[in-house]
């Protein structure tokens, strides 16, 4: 008797089916089916623990690629399987995997659909419709868990509970409300006292410019306590200043498991969160939050530029004696100012400190021409502080409300609009132009159906069109820019007395973030310093007049 070798493929796709363990029952099934064959003996399993067949590609599944490589060895004759769907769920791939085996002589088998065949194109569409229905089935089951995860969302409900599982500043009560095994979910109420310790963390982040680092040292010195730990660390600060639930937004799906051991981090845009707010777990403000994720996304950009508009974006630290450390950079070498001292002891004893800004090429190189390299701090501070508050009483003086309302109200609002539209149709001539180029190299390799003369006409007609859609983008983006800028700029008029106040009477710190507001960089010559603003008053006059 011929003996055919067998190999079975068991797999599962969640962690919660590697905890049930589904693999046995797969295995016995399997075993079962085999004994019912007079001819066949198991040689070889190929196992996946928490492998998802929908979401991964054949090429990245070890067990997959194993079991491709024994069959080019000949070590197996059969692959049997529990369902068809173990193989996988991807229709665009997984019909071909299995038509790839069956090109090679190998049967296909499954414990609960028998065999299947390619033998004629009948076969072939069968073979593809199976996969297609289980591609549909994931995809509808994954539409089925996001909607359940955003209506847990919007309930304030997490799937997880337990002590160790709580956020800081929350506590976990029973919801009343019971899983289809029986378990009662919990949901969130806030914890008063350290909610005030949350509110502390945002707004020293976002209005007194610390870094987390900072943030974590802070409290441990004032002898507050985190959850778990001893100490605050910085991840758990940094974890804090990253959870929307803070301001009535429950997050699901900030993670998505890559395989049994992997999570990867979904960026913000991915993470499901409830369309309305949760007032009755909200700490801080939505404005407070989005804040914070603009410093931390601005802080994370190289060298804290925004690449874009070429700008420094926030002062890298705010803890200098030094109200423009991390604003300030030498005209003559480019080098930013660093944070210098000295001190002087007087004949009666009494020591003096002198704060100096200092161009920091001193340490690097001696490249700089700046002739005095460092600055007393009241020299530099005294003359840029006059500069800003000339600007801001020029710009307060200025009557711009009436011209730029004018313009917004004649402004149609639908820039944002056509300029999606003009994105999506230069997306499909950029498409149809990769397609006639294509057919160019068929037509000179002699196989395709169309002339060179014609084919060049059409390239030449849709590269014109695209750089017509591609000026318009230009012109659509300039008109929201100039939107964006008369906004901005009514608002920061509206602001000014109010950010006069709040400075003289801020300290140092606040003070720095408030600046930030308004000022790009400040550079220092010999003969002169230059400072930079976020809004260049001149131009933005003769943009109205």
């Amino acid at each position: 008797m011929n003996i055919k070798k067998v190999g079975c493929l068991y797999r599962v796709s969640t962690l919660k089916q590697v905890e049930k363990n589904d693999i046995p029952m797969q295995r016995i099934s399997c075993e079962n089916f085999i004994k019912s064959q007079p001819n066949w003996k198991l040689t070889k399993e190929y196992v996946e623990l928490g492998v998802s067949g929908y979401k991964i590609s054949e090429s990245k599944r070890d067990a997959l690629q194993d079991m491709k490589k024994d069959v080019q060895n000949k070590k197996i004759d059969i692959l049997l399987v529990f369902m068809f769907d173990r193989i996988g769920r991807k229709e665009e791939e997984t019909p071909f995997v299995v038509e790839w085996l069956i090109d090679r002589g190998i049967e296909v088998w499954s414990v609960k659909e028998g065999q299947r065949k390619i033998e004629n194109r009948a076969d072939k569409l069968i073979n593809y419709l199976t996969y297609w229905q289980a591609g549909g089935e994931s995809e509808k089951t994954s539409i089925r868990v996001r909607e359940v995860q955003k209506q847990m969302a919007e309930q304030g409900i997490l799937t997880y509970g337990g002590k160790r599982n709580e956020p800081y500043g929350y506590n976990f009560i029973k919801s009343g409300i019971l899983t289809k095994k029986g378990v009662e979910r919990q949901k969130l109420i806030i914890n008063q006292k350290e909610a005030e310790i949350v509110k502390d963390i945002f707004e020293l982040y976002a209005k007194k410019g610390y870094g987390i680092g900072r943030i974590a040292k802070y409290l441990n010195e004032k002898g507050i306590k985190p959850r778990r730990t001893e100490l605050w660390s910085v991840s758990t600060v940094g974890a804090m200043l990253n959870n929307p639930i803070y301001m009535g937004y429950p997050a699901y799906r900030k993670k998505t498991t890559v395989n049994a051991q992997v999570a990867k981090k979904q960026s913000f845009e991915n993470w499901i969160l409830p369309e309305k707010k949760r007032l009755d777990i909200a700490i801080i403000s939505e404005e407070l939050w989005y804040e914070v994720k603009k410093i931390r996304d601005y802080r994370n950009l190289k060298n804290n530029i925004d690449k874009q508009n070429n700008v420094d974006i926030k002062p890298r630290q705010t803890n200098s004696r030094l109200l423009f450390i991390g604003m300030c950079k030498c005209g003559e070498c480019g080098y930013a100012f660093m944070t210098s001292g000295s001190k002087k002891k007087r004949k009666n004893g009494e020591v003096i400190k002198y704060d100096y800004y200092r161009c920091s090429s001193v340490r690097n190189s001696n490249l700089c021409n700046l002739e005095n390299k460092n600055i007393r701090k009241e020299q530099l501070e005294e003359v840029v502080l006059k500069c800003i508050y000339d600007f801001l009483d020029s710009l307060e003086k200025m009557d711009l409300s009436k011209e730029i309302k004018k313009r917004l109200l004649n402004n149609s609002g639908n820039e944002e609009k056509q300029l999606k539209s003009s994105i999506e149709q230069l997306k499909e001539v950029e498409e149809n132009l990769m397609v006639l180029k294509n057919e160019v190299i068929k037509t000179i390799t002699g196989k395709g159906n169309f002339s060179e003369n014609l084919l060049n006409e059409l390239i030449t007609e849709k590269e014109n069109l695209k750089l017509k859609l591609t000026n318009k983008i230009k012109s659509i983006e300039n008109k929201i820019k100039q939107k964006n800028l008369d906004e901005e700029m009514l608002q920061i008029k509206d602001k000014i007395p109010i950010w006069k106040e709040e400075f003289k009477e801020a300290n140092i710190e606040v003070q720095k973030m408030l600046l930030s507001e308004i000022i790009k960089e400040i550079r220092i010559f010999n003969d002169r310093y230059e400072v930079d603003f976020k809004i260049q008053l001149n131009d933005y006059i003769n943009k109205i007049f």
